[in-house]
């Protein structure tokens, strides 16, 4: 019988791995407003668990799962708007620290009916968990340079909005927008450049963007430090129980919520965002995603909430950041390099310090 902190361990990597690496297929492709994407990355990670449920021959579907899942898709949701709001830098500053926080806690503390987890060495656990703490804001100065692929067009006076591949005197902008897979699948007539470009976040006071942007983070990093909570209720109540039994309960909230959404959001907008060439990058986003949240699950309920999730949330950083550095080269400069180096000290020192508190 393997030692089921061993088998936590284990679930820590792929979720590490995965959630580092989930968004490289879809990075140079158009997500738009991030809803169709979502569906997709819904349903690549449902075919994981379905495959997981078939290996592991055992079907539990709970409630307490659809629950659990429905809550991480609301943060999922939220995270478009936020970057819109307040930038990629605060945004993940913000709801990164929260969910590990609130994670942490609710597994100290015993928080919203938890079992209170008793660590061998205290100290180390809260030493690790205040170097991740300090590592994520080490991350938020750090100024990645981003460039944009597409060529700047004028479309201030085209009235046709932003199409980088058509010819000023083409008729009808549609059929090569569908075609080509660069543009939505389905778009209105334009009637006026601004109506096509502008979202409901652009038209927000800026005085009210910064108190929008922060209060949608700290909505989104709750979430994320709650949404693994329904699940290690079921497990308390299911001592016997492998963590496999509810991972397709979870990845059905996910997608039950944003089909949901999606299906709205389609009847009510005339033109949905469907990029046809980002639909296969979706669904492998997809696929690593459930790989990476089954690695979560079963590491969350090996290790506690005040082990494994903060393990398993906070490690991602690093591989993101090795993609941003060696693959996309959007970290340059000596000054970057530096604090990144700092931050993956601080990181990779707690990260261990909290791996060797069970011990």
């Amino acid at each position: 019988m393997v030692n089921p902190m061993i088998i936590g361990y284990i679930g820590s990597a792929a979720a590490i791995i995965g959630f580092g690496s989930n968004y490289v297929p879809v990075k140079k492709y158009p997500v738009g407003n991030g809803l169709s994407y979502a569906f997709v990355l819904s349903i690549g990670g449902l075919c994981v668990a379905f495959i997981a449920m078939m290996i592991h021959g055992t079907f539990v579907f709970s409630p307490v799962g659809i629950l659990g899942g429905s809550l991480w898709a609301m943060a999922n949701l939220l995270i478009i708007p936020i970057i819109k709001l307040i930038g990629l830098g605060l945004g993940v500053l913000l709801w990164s620290s929260i969910g590990i926080v609130i994670g942490f806690f609710s597994g100290k503390f015993g928080w919203l009916g938890l079992d209170k987890q008793i660590v061998t060495h205290d100290w180390m656990n809260w030493t690790g968990f205040a170097g991740i703490v300090i590592s994520i804001f080490c991350f938020f100065f750090i100024k990645p340079s981003l460039e944009d692929d597409k060529p700047k067009i004028d479309i201030s006076n085209s009235g046709k909005g932003y199409f980088p591949e058509i010819e000023e005197n083409e008729e009808f902008p549609i059929l090569r927008g569908s075609l080509n897979g660069d543009n939505p699948i389905i778009i209105n007539r334009f009637k006026d450049s601004q109506e096509s470009t502008e979202t409901i976040f652009d038209k927000i006071p800026t005085k009210f963007k910064t108190i929008s942007g922060i209060s949608m983070s700290i909505i989104c990093g709750i979430l994320l430090g709650v949404n693994m909570i329904p699940m290690q209720l079921w497990k308390q109540s299911h001592p016997e129980a492998s963590p496999f039994d509810i991972i397709f309960s979870q990845f059905a909230g996910v997608f039950l919520f944003n089909a949901f959404i999606f299906m709205l959001y389609a009847m009510i907008k005339k033109s949905p965002q469907i990029y046809p060439k980002t639909i296969f990058p979706s669904f492998v986003s997809g696929v690593m995603w459930g790989i990476a949240n089954c690695g979560l699950m079963v590491s969350t309920q090996n290790l506690g909430y005040t082990v494994g999730y903060p393990i398993s949330c906070s490690g991602p950083m690093i591989i993101s950041s090795l993609w941003s550095v060696f693959y996309f080269h959007e970290i340059k400069g000596i000054k970057n390099l530096l604090i990144l180096c700092g931050s993956f000290l601080f990181l990779i020192s707690g990260i261990i310090l909290l791996a060797f508190s069970s011990f």
